[in-house]
């Protein structure tokens, strides 16, 4: 995946910003089709063909702010104006999740490998007697691959001295763990979404933006503008995202206009706790290995890929449902609005729990509301977070072996318990997990975090995974004084 740091990124941001900070201000209706001649003004210089072709993409990107399909509701002919008085007109369940920006994608040429100019023609020639397809010669002294007989193997790479094959992916199609991204064909990118697992890896990979996630931060920012009583549920892995602790992040969600502030890793306590209790009954009664059950993604690799899994995984529930229950329980008429890192949350949340939870945003679609309610979180006061103590290791969900950490945590005896972390699901990985019906792995609990690294590392996040990780540190310490 391409770094966070990146010119697309910052343009993802100075769109959603600007389109907030116009709803909130009553102009969108009428500003929205000045916007993208505004961020793109005529002075710039462009980073594609012309600045009308990256106007364009700007009005695609509101349109996928909005949750508007792009492969089926495109209309040329319609203003965004009039897709935003639909959208404040009424709500509708944005799935599936991700769209494609078809003028946005350049039509990149299939996985290949290449021989660079730093092929010295050695005797040696290791890439040619390891090439299971005798698929490269020698001419004029350096090695060429015949991409007729080529298999995209790699093992020329991997025994070249000098480093001279080059590998040149198609990086979305490289990043689908499942091979839900194709070309059509006309060459442009589609997601097959019978396939997809909403990991939102494509999404972070394509360096040219052109797939999408159909957003549903409208929804949420109608329920902030009605006055709605709105608690919003804060997944473990937001501390570090913001320049602030706990505390202050509540605040600022406070200032926005949220009523309430739950922290789910109160929910993960409940998790853990009867995940802990599944565990133990499984080992008593020698059934095998069992799965967690808290990443969406990974539930819908089960149900669309590996589904002898689903006997594997645990029937409890994720720490997002359990929070949504406990607020709904508090505040039966208050509305539930999950904010993570993470696009599959919301098939989730669509698919199981729409009783009871009522929106789904990612983190860095807080920021832009931030951003345009010019809320400085690092500036904000401390809130009072409550008695925290029973569940403060739950905020280790965010990572990787922290779901287990915490279910072996509230068992009484785990000296002999087997544990096998899944840091991060590939292609590789799903190969390796579908022959576990033959062989099964030494482990009696099974631990699966589809982003390598944990939840720090989703779709939805803001900052590097090492610096969520240094400003996570630093909060710990705060909290301790």
């Amino acid at each position: 995946m391409i770094d966070l740091n990146n010119q697309y990124v910052s343009m993802k941001r100075k769109i959603d910003t600007e389109v907030v900070k116009a709803f909130f201000n009553d102009t969108l209706v009428e500003k929205a089709d000045r916007l993208p001649i505004e961020i793109i003004p005529k002075d710039r210089i462009p980073s594609r063909c012309c600045i009308y072709k990256e106007r364009a993409l700007v009005r695609y990107r509101i349109l996928s702010l909005m949750g508007v399909d792009l492969e089926k509701d495109d209309d040329e002919f319609k203003s965004i104006g009039e897709y935003v008085k639909d959208v404040l007109a009424k709500d509708e369940p944005n799935l599936p999740l991700l769209t494609t920006i078809k003028s946005g994608c350049y039509g990149c040429p299939k996985d290949q490998y290449r021989i660079s100019d730093a092929c010295r023609g050695c005797f040696a020639r290791p890439c040619m007697a390891n090439c299971p397809k005798d698929a490269i010669v020698f001419l004029n002294g350096q090695a060429h691959i015949q991409e007729d007989r080529c298999i995209r193997c790699g093992k020329c790479m991997e025994v070249c001295p000098f480093h001279a094959v080059v590998h040149i992916p198609v990086p979305c199609e490289e990043a689908c763990p499942v091979g839900a991204i194709k070309k059509n064909e006309q060459g442009f990118v589609e997601v097959e979404h019978e396939k997809c697992i909403g990991c939102g890896k494509c999404v972070r990979s394509c360096p040219f933006g052109a797939i999408a996630e159909r957003s549903e931060l409208f929804k949420v920012l109608k329920m902030l503008k009605r006055g709605d009583r709105v608690t919003a549920m804060v997944a473990p892995a937001i501390d570090g995202q913001f320049p602030g602790t706990l505390s202050q992040i509540k605040a600022a969600l406070l200032k926005v206009g949220f009523t309430d502030v739950f922290e789910v890793a109160k929910g993960a306590e409940v998790t853990s706790i009867k995940e802990g209790e599944e565990l133990c009954e499984k080992i008593k009664e020698n059934k095998g290995y069992m799965t967690t059950s808290c990443c969406p993604s990974y539930m819908e690799l089960i149900e669309k890929h590996l589904p002898f899994l689903k006997e594997r995984y645990s029937d409890s529930h994720s720490p997002m449902a359990y929070s949504a229950e406990l607020c709904k329980k508090a505040d039966p008429e208050a509305k539930t609005v999950f904010i993570g890192p993470c696009l599959a949350k919301r098939v989730e949340a669509a698919k199981k729990y729409s009783s009871i939870i009522d929106g789904v945003i990612t983190f860095a679609e807080l920021a832009a509301i931030f951003m345009a309610k010019d809320v400085d979180v690092k500036e904000m006061p401390d809130e009072d977070l409550g008695d925290t103590s029973s569940f403060e290791d739950c905020r280790e969900y965010a990572v990787s072996g922290g779901v287990a950490s915490c279910v072996i945590s509230r068992l009484d005896n785990t000296e002999n318990i087997r544990i096998l972390p899944i840091n991060g699901i590939d292609k590789k990985t799903v190969r390796l997990m579908s022959t576990w019906p033959k062989k099964a792995p030494d482990a009696d609990l099974v631990e699966v975090m589809v982003c390598e690294g944990g939840c720090l590392a989703g779709p939805g996040t803001i900052v590097k995974p090492q610096v969520a990780m240094r400003l996570r540190a630093q909060n710990k310490v705060k909290l301790k004084k």
